[in-house]
């Protein structure tokens, strides 16, 4: 009921060639969120030659609405066409189950003329992949089909399975209805390069809370003493809808206080002539929080506004709610371990990241999740890359920390599930 370690490590390692063709494949595959694509049926091939029965999961918009760890999509991308974007589900062995995920959607390669290579085509340079993806998260992709490729031959007594998903656009389109297709599992592991830049030197156990809001008050203009000349107007006789707004701020700060959530005010805007008083005035902010959900967070904020003199609050854009595990378990120890076994180097916690789909695992399956990935670098950029040395001991991370947790899984002592 364990894994053969060290012939997994060594199957990892007979992997080299595969690990750099199968990104090059990847990177060559156009992928963009948002748009139709057909790199599932690549990685579904890749699943099914890994010896894994395959799901395709296609998103349902009307459903996942109501579901409480939904993020709509941003209104300025637009999603043609949802079902196009389909995630994959592969699933080998049986008994206790461990998830292993990465995303399958890029950034858009802009501006192109900055990029230095073609962003479609993989190109090594200085033990680095420069491409499309390369970081995010076409290596995590790799890493999880090759760890698969090491692990399904060696698996005994337990499940493994492996998602593929397209993340993006806040995960609500692919992670989210993917944990519908992934069973029973005690343990995830996403796998992700670090968005800081610092490769496997710390990892993820931790997502924040996040929402943007946006708030009005409202105003009234005083009646001119001469006819249609609002120079004439008397301020102290209206209604400044931006001194309404600045006390509700005020109270939004203390709000933010009281509630040890950081909140902060980015955009204000407030009628439209500096000589006439404003009827309307708004702003736009977010809020980032590590208790409660997105819902209790934004109607206690709702209410000290409306309290202040708010006319209306509502949120809007991305949303997620925050989730973490407990930095004591078994799961952390033995991604500290192997990771510092791989590369010489103990990890520490990154605590910071918004809305990691570590979260969808974490809240959907009461599953703890760790993230981590390879040293990877121009996140959302042109010449985007990844250490492909890195991306190999990434792989070897993964083996370690699935047979550390098949050892314990099928070993009858299994490692206690969140709140357990």
């Amino acid at each position: 009921m364990q894994v053969d370690l060290p012939s997994a490590l060594k199957a990892v390692d007979d992997l080299g060639g595969y690990q750099r063709e199968l990104l090059a494949s990847l990177v060559s595959a156009p992928s963009v969120r948002a748009e139709p694509t057909d790199v599932h049926e690549l990685c579904a091939a890749e699943l099914e030659r890994a010896g894994m029965a395959v799901d395709s999961i296609t998103p349902r918009v009307d459903e996942l609405e109501r579901h409480p760890e939904w993020s709509p999509p941003d209104p300025a991308v637009g999603v043609a066409e949802p079902g196009r974007l389909v995630s994959v589900v592969g699933s080998a062995g049986e008994g206790p189950g461990i998830l292993l995920f990465a995303h399958i959607d890029t950034e858009r390669p802009d501006p192109r003329e900055d990029w230095e290579t073609d962003p479609y085509q993989a190109t090594e340079v200085g033990g680095r992949v420069y491409g499309v993806g390369t970081a995010d998260d076409k290596a995590g992709v790799v890493s999880v089909l090759a760890a698969a490729r090491a692990l399904v031959p060696r698996l005994r007594g337990v499940r493994l399975v492996v998602g593929l998903v397209h993340g993006k656009l806040g995960g609500g389109l692919g992670t989210l209805p993917a944990m519908a297709g992934v069973g029973e599992v005690d343990s995830a592991v996403y796998c992700h390069p670090a968005e800081t830049g610092k490769g496997m030197t710390h990892f993820k156990i931790a997502s924040r809370g996040f929402f943007g809001f946006r708030v009005e008050t409202e105003g009234r203009r005083p009646d001119p003493v001469e006819i249609r000349t609002p120079l004439s107007e008397d301020p102290r006789q209206g209604i400044n809808a931006f001194g309404r707004l600045r006390g509700v701020l005020e109270e939004v700060d203390r709000w933010a206080d009281r509630e040890g959530v950081l909140c902060s005010v980015n955009r204000v805007s407030a009628g439209t002539d500096p000589v006439v008083l404003p009827e309307r005035a708004v702003a736009e902010g977010a809020v980032w929080f590590r208790r409660g959900t997105v819902t209790e967070v934004c109607e206690s904020l709702k209410a000290a506004a409306l309290r202040a003199g708010a006319g209306s609050i509502q949120m809007f854009g991305m949303r997620s709610n925050p989730a973490e595990i407990p930095a004591d378990h078994p799961l952390v120890a033995a991604t500290t371990t192997a990771i510092a076994l791989e590369t010489g180097v103990t990890p520490g916690l990154y605590p910071a990241h918004v809305a990691s789909d570590i979260r969808f695992p974490i809240r959907c399956l009461n599953a703890p999740t760790v993230g981590f990935g390879a040293l990877g670098g121009n996140f959302y950029g042109p010449n985007e890359w990844v250490d492909t040395a890195d991306m190999h001991r990434a792989i070897r991370v993964l083996v370690r920390i699935a047979s550390a947790w098949a050892e314990q899984a099928g070993g009858g002592t299994p490692w206690p599930p969140l709140g357990g």
